[in-house]
C-alpha cells in the first residue's frame, strides 16, 4: 500500500542562497530513503539534483545527510527513518565543495584516495561467514581446470561518508582524510619496501595520521565496517615505531 511521505530537502543553486524546501511523495510503503528522494524529483521537480546508481550500498554514490546523520539513503527504510519525526531531513554530506542541491563534488577526494594507492580488489580470505569458499570450475585455453586464487572487492565503497563526518575535515580541507589513510593502510599490506616507505610518507605528514583528532566519527558512520580509525590508528604505531629504530639505530631488528 503505498504511503505519503513528507520530507524538508536541502536546495542550493550556484549563486543563490541555500534554502530548504518541503514535499510531500507517495511511495510504497517498503521503499527506501533513496525512492522519495527520486519521487521528489519525478512527483515534483525535475530541477531537484541528486545523485544514485547500484541501489544496494555497492557504490556509495547517493550519500547524504539524513536527519542530521551521514547514510546511503539506498538502504535504508523510509518507515525506519521516518519513525517519531514530522518528515525527513535530507542534507548534502559535509566538507565538500557543493554543486547543486544534494550533489557536492568528489573530485578532491577521488584524487586523493588515487595518491593513497587503494586498489578495488584484494586478494580473498579463505573463508566468507566462516565457511570455506566454495571452488568453480574455472578452464583455461586448452580446457583444463585452473586453480585461481580468489579476489574479493575492497570494503571501501568511496562514498565520503567519513569524510563528511569527520571533524577534522571540517577544520582543514588539507588533511588527507579517513578513507585516504585507511587505504595507505591496506596498500601497504604485502607492498613492497620501496612502495611502502613512500606511503608511509603520505601517511607521515602534519596532513596525515598526525592531524586526526581521534574522535572516531569515522568508523562510527562508515556503511561498510572499514574502520578507517583504527587504519589510522594502525599507521601511526607503525611510524612510531619506524622512528624508534632510527633514533636508536634498530633498522632491520
Amino acid at each position: 500500500m503505498p504511503i505519503q511521505v513528507p520530507l524538508k530537502v536541502f536546495r542550493y543553486r550556484p549563486g543563490s542562497t541555500p534554502h530548504y524546501q518541503s514535499f510531500v511523495v507517495t511511495v510504497p510503503e517498503d521503499a527506501n530513503v533513496i525512492d522519495a528522494i527520486e519521487a521528489v524529483w519525478a512527483q515534483h521537480d525535475r530541477s531537484f539534483a541528486f545523485r544514485h546508481a547500484c541501489h544496494h550500498a555497492s557504490c556509495g554514490t547517493c550519500a547524504v545527510r539524513l536527519n542530521g546523520y551521514e547514510k546511503l539513503p539506498c538502504i535504508v527504510p523510509v518507515r525506519e527513518a521516518l519513525a517519531e519525526r514530522s518528515e525527513l531531513l535530507i542534507e548534502p554530506l559535509r566538507n565538500f565543495p557543493l554543486v547543486m542541491d544534494l550533489v557536492v563534488d568528489m573530485a578532491g577526494f577521488f584524487q586523493k584516495q588515487e595518491a593513497s594507492g587503494l586498489k578495488i580488489t584484494r586478494p580473498a580470505e579463505p573463508t566468507l561467514n566462516g565457511q570455506p569458499y566454495q571452488r568453480i570450475g574455472l578452464l583455461d585455453a586448452s580446457n583444463r581446470l585452473e586453480d585461481r586464487p580468489y579476489n574479493r572487492f575492497e570494503n571501501c565503497i568511496e562514498c565520503g561518508i567519513c569524510i563528511s563526518a569527520c571533524p577534522t575535515m571540517a577544520a582543514t580541507d588539507k588533511f588527507l582524510g579517513p578513507a585516504p589513510l585507511a587505504g595507505i593502510h591496506r596498500a601497504i599490506q604485502g607492498s613492497d619496501p620501496a612502495r611502502k616507505s613512500a606511503l608511509l610518507a603520505l601517511a607521515d605528514d602534519e596532513q596525515g595520521v598526525w592531524r586526526c583528532h581521534s574522535a572516531w566519527e569515522c568508523t562510527e558512520s562508515c556503511p561498510q565496517s572499514v574502520n578507517p580509525a583504527e587504519a589510522i590508528m594502525a599507521l601511526r604505531r607503525e611510524l612510531i615505531k619506524r622512528k624508534v629504530r632510527r633514533l636508536f639505530g634498530l633498522n632491520g631488528r
